[in-house]
């Protein structure tokens, strides 16, 4: 597919800009601000910052602001921006069992080690709009609570740890690299390490991820795991003291984390269930648990449907990738078209077909290849 620069008048590029930030401020509302997007659109900032690849939640909702809500633009504006930021350090990896979580949910154990934490949710109750946030002064109904004796949160344990410890979970193999792989700075290669699917599933558009791991719970795929638990909650970041050596908290991450439960049975003679896993900055259950049905459908390694293979689940699910190959359709395509227009009326008007009025002047190229006079099934896009 070749591609040429797009020109038009700067002028005119600069004033369909300012029509496009012209909606964001007209009308009589006041400018929202970001410690209200932050604050009152979290789940809107933890989308951007998951798909970005970028913890950042002041700047997340100042992506939110002007993307105008558009989460996959927010997403791209913070990879942008990441792009332009040194690399200080790299963190020490953190055990999930660190989490302080704030909601822990288990399908698969009722009575859990820890116990089940519902946290704030509205997952129990009945979704109808509620017209009083219409003109409703904010109110904080947890004010009256009495939580001076809630005590220090508890570290819950992993629920997969349970399963781990009677020989029942089958670990998959090792990579045998010395270093994770990076991919926001190495493409990925095919077939690619779990680290790799793991990292690109991460940064994958959250409906992307969703509607690939729905697929294989429709039908379209052997994975349709228990949740072994979904938890919400903020994990300590670790570096290395650069004098001392010793591992310093430098700050916390929102992040949300699902494990699955899948059984295997392939190995009639050790059964064991295999897992898949899921972690996404912010609040995003949906996410999280997409991720966990993907990254066991991938290990699985079929080729027979799109969720177990892993190059088709990594090529679309980029929110990045999708965007902008979706919208250069709205790039001028001219000479792309024309030529296809000509095409098509060559082929009619060989076979008699009616071509309308315009058919005089329909195309100068009558002679082009037409092949064996069939229409073209599909269109081979050659871009202008």
């Amino acid at each position: 597919m070749g591609y040429v620069a797009v020109t038009a008048g700067e002028e005119i590029i600069e004033r369909a800009e300012e029509l496009f930030e012209k909606q964001r401020v007209e009308g009589e509302g006041e400018d929202i601000g970001l410690d209200q997007v932050a604050g009152q659109l979290g789940r809107l900032t933890a989308q951007a910052m998951s798909e970005g690849g970028l913890y950042a939640p002041r700047l997340a909702a100042l992506a939110v602001k002007q993307a105008q809500g558009d989460t996959v633009e927010a997403a791209f504006l913070l990879r942008a921006y990441r792009s332009t930021l040194e690399r200080f350090d790299e963190t020490v990896p953190v055990e999930p069992s660190e989490m302080v979580a704030s909601r822990r949910v288990s399908p698969a154990y009722k009575d859990v080690p820890g116990g089940q934490i519902l946290g704030p949710t509205k997952d129990y109750t009945q979704r109808l709009l509620d017209f009083d946030l219409i003109e409703g002064e904010p109110e904080d109904p947890t004010a009256g609570w009495d939580t001076e004796d809630a005590g220090d949160p508890e570290r819950l344990t992993n629920v997969m740890e349970l399963l781990r410890d009677e020989g029942l979970v089958a670990e998959p193999d090792a990579p045998d690299v010395d270093e994770p792989t990076d991919t926001t700075r190495e493409p990925v290669s095919h077939p690619p390490d779990r680290d790799a699917v793991l990292q690109e599933l991460a940064r994958g558009e959250t409906g992307a991820v969703t509607a690939l791991g729905y697929s294989a719970l429709r039908g379209y795929g052997q994975v349709h795991p228990t949740l072994g638990e979904v938890r919400v909650g903020r994990l300590p970041v670790r570096i290395e003291h650069p004098f001392t050596g010793d591992e310093v908290t430098v700050c916390h991450t929102e992040v949300s984390e699902s494990e699955a439960i899948v059984p295997v049975y392939a190995k009639r003679d050790d059964p064991q269930f295999a897992f898949g896993y899921g972690l996404t900055f912010g609040r995003n259950e949906r996410k999280a648990i997409g991720m966990t049905i993907l990254d066991a459908s991938i290990q699985l390694e079929g080729a027979a449907e799109a969720a177990e293979d892993a190059e088709f689940v990594l090529d679309v699910v980029d929110g990045m990738d999708s965007f902008g190959f979706i919208e250069h359709l709205k790039l001028p395509h001219y000479v792309t078209f024309q030529s296809t227009l000509d095409r098509i009326r060559a082929i009619r008007e060989r076979e008699g077909l009616d071509t309308g009025p315009d058919a005089d002047a329909s195309t100068d190229a009558p002679d082009r290849p037409a092949g064996d006079g069939e229409p073209p099934a599909a269109e081979v896009s050659d871009d202008d």
